[in-house]
């Protein structure tokens, strides 16, 4: 038996724009990223994003919220060496 898999694009917009900063400023290897683009001016802004869920229904269904809680994990999860 499959599990269901759902799909979402999530869009930055001016209501959203305030959970995809703190997605931005919350995920280091992110910001770096926006950051290098941005200094080439190949990425004007936020309004410019868009992410793509994939993964179970209840997942999908947090939203931006999903990633957040995500990174948080694995960022608890991982051992300074």
């Amino acid at each position: 038996m499959d599990d269901e898999v759902s799909t979402r694009v999530i869009r930055c917009t001016e209501s959203n724009a305030v959970d995809f900063r703190a997605l931005v400023n919350g995920w280091p290897e992110l910001k770096a990223l926006v950051l290098h683009l941005q200094a080439q001016d190949l990425f004007l802004g936020l309004r410019g994003m868009h992410v793509t869920l994939t993964g179970a229904p209840e997942w999908v269904g947090k939203g931006l919220a999903a990633i957040g809680q995500e990174n948080a994990t694995m960022a608890g999860g991982c051992d300074a060496a």
